[in-house]
């Protein structure tokens, strides 16, 4: 009996450990200062800011500084930056947020044909710790844009070195009660067929053919 209990204890413990892991707050601010966008009509720029919105919505809403909460705290910065985006313009936003990641971009219409909508520009991730920016180069008619925001999604937020959103309570009960269950099932059969094999140490001795 012990040599099924003792496994599946540090099993046990090991997925407790983790799933209170999960459940300890993640420190990392995370800023998005918003985007700036350049010869193109209001509504483009309104869906435009409304899709980079959304890359944002895996993480914790706690951890997230969203732009117009930014604005507030590093107005002035966040102009000189759009003027000059640099390094050392997004440390002063991350010395006045405490965010250790920002997020901007800054875009322009370059289509000649008034016809069609084409954007241009860079949108960075600036990592404060580091002191380091990451950039990805945009070009594309908008009608496209749609799926240059998930590529800007998957390389620049969702490889964050940093925990999405953490596990609800309702999420961290369920895997709880499912580690129980496991055991008590585990534990009722082996102490059945301990009951069958014998008593006393809980190692039944072994039938002897005659």
């Amino acid at each position: 009996m012990k040599k099924v209990i003792k496994p599946f204890a540090i099993i046990l413990s090991n997925c407790l450990l983790m799933a209170q892991v999960k459940t300890v707050p993640n420190q990392v601010k995370v800023a998005y200062i918003g985007i700036q966008v350049e010869n193109v009509e209001s509504w483009v720029k309104s869906e435009l800011e409304t899709k980079l919105n959304a890359i944002f919505n895996g993480l914790d809403p706690e951890k997230l500084i969203k732009s117009d909460e930014v604005n507030k705290l590093a107005k002035e910065e966040i102009e000189t930056l759009f003027i000059e985006i640099n390094d050392q313009n997004f440390q002063k936003i991350a010395d006045k947020t405490g965010a250790r990641y920002i997020f901007a971009g800054k875009f322009k219409n370059v289509s000649p044909d008034k016809s069609r909508i084409m954007i241009q520009g860079d949108f960075y991730r600036y990592n404060a710790q580091l002191k380091s920016s990451f950039r990805y180069e945009v070009l594309k008619y908008y009608e496209r844009m749609n799926d240059e925001v998930k590529v800007i999604q998957q390389q620049m937020v969702d490889s964050m070195p940093y925990a999405p959103k953490p596990a609800s309570l309702k999420q961290v009960t369920f895997v709880f009660t499912g580690i129980i269950l496991i055991g008590l099932v585990f534990m009722t059969l082996t102490g059945t067929s301990v009951w069958q094999n014998g008593e006393g140490s809980g190692e039944g001795t072994k039938p002897t053919e005659n």
